[in-house]
């Protein structure tokens, strides 16, 4: 919340507000006419705002303490200080080395009656290129499901007769979650009040708004001593301007990404605007009774603050959703930059005292481009075009470690086939790629063509392609930022069971978490017993690319701890009907049907195994191995995640019981 020093800050600000303000213990303002209430003696308005905001910070400590515990059991695992901060890149050993005959390898390993230990390519290829026999390798490989799958190599884990395999002592610890602990409660406040906005969400604006009013409206009249609200307005400048930066304290203490906090950010600013202009009003309605308007106006620092009052308009205006998700970078970034610093100069003109406000939010924001630039990087990467998923795939090789499943980052391509503006832009992607991957491809996207800019990378994928082939290069530079988002304090692999669900796009999110924990299975990092991936999409031909590496996951789950059905829906009659006539003989594990998901079955299916798992179906990890709960992610539309939210509130109370709880996790599908 607010970068404040209490002890000297206010000081300086106790003695500016002296001179530029009445002590609300005076008497009302000349022209408030008697209307205004005597406040309690001795209470300056710069006092009464420093309260608020100590209250907020409290509110805020209040939220860290709740998840505190959390945060020490992930920063518990060393793995977890280095990943999802900081894109970088690592050496990896061959995967030779964790083949039979390393001493380092697992018991089974070396049995005789073992599968060969190599790792393999979703794609149905060992490392060296030879094929390891899969079944449906050669009725659904083509070009471009082998550019997709091609990014992870998974290593077959060995599998003996009994399926009994000794296991390293280095699970990830579990610790419940608030919503496990009051189900019924995080049920009620996860249902929408709008499209966006829950019931949780509402509250705490609801309090924060409550905050605001008290401060503007506590003995105070807005007409008769307007400069409460002015005081009220600069006071919440820092939270606006922290809570909309990318690396924020607030974020980073309760393990949010900005993309989770970014509603409070927009209802900050807008509350910022309210009191700003009940500021103004207030003069403008004092001069105009005094008729000293024309007069006032001209004064230098109430010129000022004209100024800083329209930036705050023009801020509001051009942040709506209309302007935002149809101009984000011709017109909504470039005016929050002009405006902002605009305003910032014409506050401290206007008064002293917002001096003090002005340079925090100026920290806040120049804490968050340094760390910016630090998580930058300018690297050469590799564009496919997937027409059959209308995806443009990038492989940045020279990044392969630093972040987590489920996070994404910001992409800029240099580029003159970008356009004009466009190679300025930086746009969000969530990584499909796990990090470490031994294949040495690094970091993937998958950019889906929605708008003007991915249809340029697109088209300038194509070319590169093309120009591959007649040697002429396929490369081009590019700027990543991140990581950011995730899953913050939560540890996927802590949990005994997991349900992914994904609406078209999404699926980047979920196959990374998926694939994620299927290498930590094999690293022995993982109590995940039971998963279903879920993904709806409109049309069935989406699947024919992704075939191999659904197939692939599947058949690595049949000799592992972690079993795995994929379930594809779809919800719209196929362009081409014949094409589902290819989709007859998929493996077993891999399911096509032509619905949507009835997610409560889905649901139920993922804890009945994990249950099942750990009662004797599979021999438990150790023998003190108990339910640690079933983790259920979605990405995609919002009608996608009430549904889901719908499923997870409905669930039988015993069977959440006897799995340990359930436990969601919501990925942003937009921006």
């Amino acid at each position: 919340m607010p970068i404040l020093d209490a002890s000297t800050l206010y000081v300086t600000l106790d003695a500016t507000n002296a001179a530029t303000t009445a002590n609300v213990t005076q008497a009302p303002a000349a022209g408030g006419g008697g209307r205004g209430a005597a406040a309690k003696p001795g209470i300056t308005n710069s006092e009464l705002v420093f309260d608020v905001d100590m209250f907020l910070l409290a509110g805020l400590a209040v939220f860290f303490l709740v998840l505190l515990p959390r945060a020490i059991i992930r920063f518990t695992h060393k793995r977890e200080w280095v990943d999802g901060h900081f894109l970088r890149s690592v050496h990896l050993e061959d995967p030779a080395a964790t083949s039979v005959g390393n001493p380092r390898a697992s018991p089974s390993t070396k049995r005789s009656d073992a599968v060969s230990p190599a790792y393999i390519s979703p794609s149905g290829y060992n490392i060296d290129g030879s094929s390891y026999g899969h079944p449906y390798k050669e009725q659904w490989e083509t070009d471009a499901s082998h550019t997709y799958v091609s990014h992870t190599d998974l290593l077959r884990k060995a599998t003996t007769a009994s399926r009994r395999e000794v296991r390293r002592p280095s699970l990830p610890t579990h610790i419940l979650g608030v919503s496990t602990l009051f189900p019924a409660l995080a049920a009620f406040l996860r249902k929408d009040v709008r499209p966006g906005l829950t019931i949780g969400k509402s509250f705490i604006l609801a309090c924060y708004s409550a905050i605001i009013l008290y401060a503007g409206l506590f003995m105070s009249n807005p007409l008769s001593q307007p400069v409460r609200a002015g005081f009220v307005a600069v006071s919440q400048l820092p939270v606006v301007v922290l809570l909309g930066t990318k690396n924020n304290l607030a974020g980073m203490l309760i393990g949010f990404g900005y993309e989770r906090l970014n509603y409070f950010h927009r209802f900050a600013g807008r509350m910022y605007v309210l009191a700003a202009n009940v500021h103004a009003i207030g003069y403008f309605y004092k001069w105009s009774i005094d008729g000293t308007f024309a007069k006032d106006i001209v004064v230098p620092k109430f010129t000022w603050g004209l100024v800083a009052l329209i930036c705050a308009d023009l801020l509001l205006l051009l942040s709506t959703d209309f302007v935002r998700r149809r101009f984000y970078n011709a017109l909504f970034i470039p005016s929050h930059i002009v405006s902002a610093i605009v305003m910032g100069i014409a506050l401290c003109h206007h008064y002293p005292v917002c001096v003090p406000y002005v340079v925090a939010a100026a920290v806040a924001y120049g804490v968050d481009r340094f760390l910016r630039i630090i998580k930058s990087s300018v690297v050469t990467a590799r564009l496919r075009p997937l027409p059959d998923l209308g995806v443009t795939r990038v492989e940045i090789p020279a990044l392969n470690a630093g972040w987590r499943a489920g996070q994404h980052v910001r992409l800029r391509v240099f580029s003159l086939g970008m356009g004009f503006r466009g190679w300025a832009e930086a746009h969000p992607f969530t990584i499909a790629s796990v990090s470490r991957c031994p294949s040495g491809e690094g970091l993937v996207l998958m950019v889906k063509k929605a708008g003007d800019w991915t249809t340029k990378l697109y088209d300038v994928a194509q070319r590169a392609d093309y120009g591959e082939a007649n040697g002429l290069g396929g490369n081009v530079r590019v700027l990543v930022e991140g990581p950011y988002g995730g899953p913050g304090h939560t540890i996927f692999s802590s949990f005994s069971g997991a349900m992914f669900v994904a609406g078209g796009s999404g699926i980047t999110f979920a196959l990374a978490a998926v694939q994620d924990l299927m290498k930590k299975d094999i690293e022995h990092r993982s109590r995940i017993r039971a998963m279903e991936l879920v993904w709806c999409i409109q049309d069935p031909s989406s699947l024919t690319p992704l075939v191999p590496l659904f197939s692939t996951l599947v058949a690595q789950s049949q000799s592992s701890y972690a079993s795995l059905k994929i379930s594809v829906y779809y919800t719209r009659a196929p362009s081409k009907p014949e094409v589902l006539k290819t989709f007859r003989h998929l493996p077993p594990g891999l399911d096509l049907s032509p619905a949507r998901p009835k997610l409560g079955h889905n649901l139920k299916w993922v804890v009945a195994r994990a249950s099942a798992s750990l009662s004797g179906d599979k021999v438990p990890l150790s023998e003190s191995e108990t339910a640690t709960g079933v983790i259920v992610g979605v990405c995609g539309p919002g009608g996608l995640g009430s549904e889901v939210r719908k499923a997870v509130a409905d669930f039988d109370p015993d069977s959440r019981k006897r799995v340990g709880g359930i436990e969601l996790h919501e990925e942003a599908f937009a921006w």
